[in-house]
């Protein structure tokens, strides 16, 4: 599994619900390393999409444990059992953890290759 992320110099990795910072070659490395695969991620980072949507041509799956959540295009778990199972359908490669940080919490001994962009900026 991977984990892809951008941080800034104190490993911040959003404020509000958002990016820190909007960088078009790191947004560009994103889309084309996740297009095609799988992309694991919380509630809040799913509402944190346009129209809170899920992204385009990925298989999107979304850990939360608001039970009432639903959401067209992604496959809802509510528990790490169900994920797993879920997980278990794809080679792990293909899967990357993309948000928030409690899911990189969760998942980071699990992942075995981490993208991550550092942001300089004040």
């Amino acid at each position: 599994m991977n984990l892809i992320v951008a941080v800034d110099r104190n490993w911040a990795i959003g404020k509000d619900n958002s990016l820190l910072e909007s960088i078009p070659d790191d947004m560009k490395f994103f889309r084309e390393t996740t297009t095609g695969n799988v992309v694991v991620m919380g509630r809040k980072t799913l509402e944190s999409f346009p129209g809170g949507r899920p992204l385009k041509n990925r298989t999107n799956i979304v850990l939360t444990n608001n039970r009432a959540f639903e959401r067209e295009g992604a496959i809802i778990v509510h528990s790490m059992d169900q994920l797993d199972d879920v997980l278990a359908q794809f080679d792990s490669d293909r899967i990357f953890v993309i948000g928030g940080a409690s899911m990189y919490r969760l998942l980071l001994n699990r992942c075995d290759t981490a993208d991550i962009t550092k942001i300089h900026n004040e």
